[in-house]
């Protein structure tokens, strides 16, 4: 109820909403309206109250927590609960830990902190205390276990929407979960996967986007910024919100078999694709060339026997002569 009453102050931010108007909106009291509108003030939420008026926003808070994260949670019906932790090993190995022990929920798990960020390929993903956007979601797809690699694509592409949103940036995509500034990395995808031959159990989504560091430790400099080094500020609340507004309508999609627009964005948005290409696989690393998408999400490429192939999953990269891409 208080995401509902908080998105029509929003709607209606240029004028006061008397507490009868919320009431008959939303079909509750009065009194439990002006209850939230406590609890909200209580969040961070600047709201005017004045008598004979009625309720306005005057600013939203910008810090995720506990309350203001199921506030967000309850837009949406793919998520069941949103859980904040100041510190935490890994959100990916928490939402794993919670799978195991509940076969149902699906939702968020959100830190200011990560001591043991989790990268692609056993690699670690620096997670400074609030200098990002580091969240895991777990989810139940009803789609068949092949089908489960496409939601990164999903993921990226509206992480990638969200970025754009809320700043004045053009973000690059290095497929399949790469999000570039320029030249260099400013978000991460992790997908980890439950099933069995036939049935998928649950799908974790992993994500890290880099916001307010100033500097990266010497191995990262070269590949790595973040949203204030690029001259631009976003809050991570922000960020979270416009990439759960843009995730959810892709999602549906994807569910339902339908991956034509998010495939059509990436090829718009890609670095990789019309470039010679290092593919690194389980088999090894090959110098091949990056032609297309196929309706799966799959990386077309002509390899080294100049016959077309399709890449399921691998990791790409070009060495550029500016920067790492």
């Amino acid at each position: 109820m208080k995401a509902k009453i908080l998105n029509l102050l929003r709607e209606h931010s240029d004028q006061y909403l008397s507490g009868e108007q919320l009431s008959e909106n939303l079909g509750v009291s009065r009194a439990a309206i002006w209850k939230h509108i406590k609890t909200l003030k209580a969040e961070g939420y600047k709201i005017d109250s004045i008598s004979n008026k009625g309720y306005r926003l005057l600013s939203d808070t910008h810090s995720i927590q506990a309350l203001s994260l199921t506030n967000m949670v309850e837009l949406y019906d793919f998520l069941d609960f949103g859980f904040h932790y100041e510190s935490i090993d890994s959100t990916n190995t928490e939402a794993k830990r919670f799978a195991i022990n509940d076969d149902s929920r699906q939702g968020l798990f959100v830190a200011d902190e990560q001591k043991q960020g989790k990268g692609r390929l056993g690699r670690s993903w620096v997670s400074e205390k609030k200098a990002g956007l580091w969240f895991s979601m777990l989810l139940r797809p009803s789609i068949s276990p092949e089908k489960a690699s496409g939601i990164t694509l999903v993921a990226a592409a509206a992480m990638s929407m969200a970025i754009e949103a809320q700043s004045s940036f053009n973000v690059g995509i290095k497929w399949p979960n790469d999000l570039l500034l320029g030249d260099k990395k400013v978000c991460g995808i992790l997908t980890e996967m439950s099933a069995e031959l036939n049935h998928l159990h649950y799908l974790i989504l992993g994500i890290g986007v880099n916001l307010d560091q100033n500097t990266f430790e010497d191995d990262l400099s070269n590949k790595a910024t973040s949203i204030k080094m690029a001259k631009g500020q976003v809050s991570a609340k922000a960020l979270l919100e416009a990439f759960l507004k843009h995730f959810s309508v892709l999602y549906k999609s994807f569910v339902l078999g339908r991956m034509e627009d998010v495939i059509q964005y990436h090829k718009t948005k890609s670095v990789t694709l019309n470039r010679q290409v290092t593919l690194t696989s389980p088999s090894g690393m090959r110098q091949v060339y990056a032609i297309d998408l196929d309706d799966m999400g799959s990386l077309v490429i002509v390899n080294e026997n100049k016959e077309l192939e399709t890449i399921i999953s691998g990791e790409v990269s070009v060495r550029g002569v500016n920067g790492y891409i």
